[in-house]
């Protein structure tokens, strides 16, 4: 069996259906929430993000962005996995326990 030629023929029929996934090329703009630039075939284009996981716009907020770099200084960056399988970072520890507080619940 030719492997190589059964997943590139499935790859072609992705294509082909229209149904091959291709992500965004954005670049976010600070202080122009929730404006962002993409980036496509050589071409950029100012376009309005409305699917944000950041709907309050707090990604861009001068008090968030010192404290991911301090943190990002300390700890480096990235995701670095799911919890379930790496564990879960002690600031975002911190925060869970701090807004359960906030509203009287369980961490």
């Amino acid at each position: 069996m030719n492997y190589q030629r059964f997943f590139q023929d499935a790859i072609d029929q992705l294509h082909a259906e229209r149904r091959y996934r291709v992500f965004a090329d954005l670049e976010r703009i600070v202080g122009k929430f929730p404006r962002a630039i993409w980036r496509s075939n050589g071409r950029a284009q100012e376009i309005t993000v409305w699917c944000s996981n950041d709907y309050l716009g707090m990604g861009q907020n001068p008090d968030v962005i010192a404290a991911f770099q301090t943190a990002a200084g300390k700890m480096g960056s990235g995701a670095g996995g799911t919890r379930n399988i790496s564990g879960t970072s002690n600031p975002l520890v911190e925060l869970e326990h701090e807004l359960a507080d906030l509203h009287d619940k369980e961490a």
